[in-house]
């Protein structure tokens, strides 16, 4: 591991230490955690906005943020964006494709 040095507001420190304590550990340990933490839902929310933007799959999302397909989907449904990309065409010929199969059934 490699050491880092970082300013803290004195008000963040207090909270590391309080959160430190309660938890048994040291402030380095939860400062990780929150890194790592961080970090991931960053990823997670920029493999979005790539998405959002074309310029990612879902699947390259998933892939850059470090998570499964099925994870990066439901990250995306929970925020109201459909995991399937089509158009109101596609749709409109989807519902149709449908509606043909419940007729022959």
């Amino acid at each position: 591991m490699e050491n880092l040095q970082v300013r803290l507001k004195e008000e963040n420190k207090k909270e590391l230490d309080e959160l430190a304590d309660m938890l048994g550990t040291s402030r380095s340990e939860i400062l990780r955690r929150v890194i790592d933490d961080g970090l991931k839902s960053t990823k997670m929310r920029v493999g979005m906005e790539k998405v959002l933007d074309k310029e990612f799959s879902v699947s390259r999302a998933a892939e850059f943020s470090g998570v499964s397909l099925h994870r990066m989907a439901e990250y995306l449904a929970d925020r109201g964006i459909s995991y399937f990309r089509q158009g109101p065409r596609e749709a409109e010929e989807d519902a149709e494709t449908a509606k043909r199969w419940v007729e022959n059934d």
